[in-house]
């Protein structure tokens, strides 16, 4: 008897697709995704390699779709520190959130840091994508906190992502001796700095 293929388990739900990004996450994390075979990623995560092949296709889909799926993980969480009333407490818990994440999953941080390097202007990809959604996120809560020219916004909010994932990739790497908290106090104090040269948002014009 043929199965209805809309029967048969999906690796696509969210579940499963977690499991698979954390088995991914530390298999990857001292091998490159050359080194790091389907059946092994199937094994971690539970699942076996017919069902990774049936869902995927291919190692290099199922790679792309479990990066798709932390850089989609990482925005839902900034996205959620960014609702913080309080928008410069909304900046320090997304650069905690960021730290916390790389903390979590080096390798993804790694990964895209090569890809930031490594990709062509003219093919995006999905990094330098989640790249130009988290500035435009910090962009936003930027807006509400201080009044900055629109030439100024995306280098500023580039800069204090970059300062926290790089950082923070250094720490997981043992090449700083920087702690946490230390180190979001310094990412932080780029936003002192803005807030001394420019005016807040509400405050009357000097």
């Amino acid at each position: 008897m043929t199965t209805n293929p809309s029967t048969r388990p999906r690796v696509r739900a969210t579940a499963s697709k977690e499991r698979l990004f954390e088995a991914s996450m530390h298999l990857l994390g001292s091998r490159s995704p050359d080194a790091v075979s389907v059946d092994e990623i199937a094994a971690a995560a539970g699942v076996s390699k017919g069902t990774v092949y049936y869902n995927f296709g291919s190692k290099e889909e199922l790679v792309s779709q479990i990066l798709s799926f932390g850089a989609q993980k990482l925005l839902n969480e900034l996205g959620t520190a960014a609702k913080d009333a309080d928008a410069y407490v909304a900046l320090k818990r997304m650069c905690e959130v960021a730290m916390d994440f790389v903390a979590t999953y080096p390798s993804f941080a790694q990964l895209w840091l090569q890809n930031q390097l490594w990709a062509q202007q003219d093919e995006p990809g999905q990094f330098l994508s989640l790249h130009a959604q988290i500035t435009d996120l910090i962009i936003q809560v930027f807006d509400r906190l201080v009044v900055l020219d629109e030439a100024e916004k995306l280098p500023l909010a580039a800069a204090l992502f970059g300062a926290a994932m790089f950082t923070s990739r250094l720490r997981t790497a043992g090449r700083t001796a920087l702690g946490r908290d230390q180190t979001v106090l310094a990412v932080m104090s780029a936003v002192d700095g803005m807030l001394a040269t420019h005016r807040r948002v509400g405050s009357a014009s000097s």
